[in-house]
């Protein structure tokens, strides 16, 4: 993965679940739009951390999981200064521990806001999740550019044209392109997503076969410009 991101050269990565061990003790959540407070840095330190040192990346944590011996959570990577907004626990049952994690970033002048999120497996789940992240982008964030991205397991589309009334383009579907990156080894469904506001889709980048061995996902990467 480290070596992926090393070559990719991209201005940003969302990822999701990434994974850490042996960790000491627990943060609680209590809800969605309750932050996760706790400091993280003497709690928090998995694969993410681990690329974002070896490569100087700038980087935003949302843990989501933890479990006495491993957690995980959604991480942001940048070779740009990022700004932490929020870290949102988003599960709709106790089953799945999903979150929301927002960060800020400046590109070529413009403020952009950044939200990694993981959702659910089933379908009435992932729509609730759905629609408590549409209320926080209305809420919190209703202008200015914004990248909403990750693995939404959403292969039925129900995120399109939801995300759609908050004036927010997929990319992949924007642009006429499959968007399939699971299984990774025969990708036959488009479960990630990429939502933008106020940022041009140009290109979606077909994942090349080598990528298969980084996750059970393909890589979602995508080309956009600043409007």
């Amino acid at each position: 993965m480290q070596r992926w991101v090393q070559t990719t050269n991209a201005d940003v990565y969302f990822l999701q679940e990434a994974m850490a061990r042996r960790m000491p003790q627990p943060v609680l959540a209590s809800g969605f739009g309750k932050p996760l407070n706790a400091p993280l840095d003497d709690v928090w330190h998995c694969q993410a951390t681990e690329i974002a040192t070896a490569l100087e990346l700038q980087i935003a944590l949302g843990p989501n999981v933890f479990k006495p011996s491993w957690r995980h959570g959604n991480a942001i990577l940048s070779p740009h200064p990022l700004d932490l907004s929020g870290r949102w626990d988003i599960s709709a049952h106790r089953f799945e521990k999903r979150g929301l994690l927002v960060a800020r970033a400046t590109f070529a002048g413009q403020s952009v806001t950044l939200l990694c999120a993981h959702l659910a497996l089933t379908r009435q789940a992932r729509l609730r999740q759905m629609n408590w992240i549409a209320h926080w982008i209305a809420k919190e964030a209703p202008e200015g550019p914004l990248v909403l991205a990750g693995d939404f397991n959403d292969w039925r589309n129900d995120s399109v044209p939801l995300f759609a009334e908050l004036g927010m383009n997929e990319v992949a579907t924007m642009l006429g392109a499959s968007g399939r990156t699971f299984p990774a080894f025969s990708p036959a469904l488009a479960l990630d997503k990429m939502f933008v506001r106020g940022l041009k889709p140009v290109e979606w980048l077909v994942p090349t076969q080598d990528t298969a061995w980084l996750s059970d996902h393909l890589p979602y990467v995508a080309r956009l410009r600043v409007e």
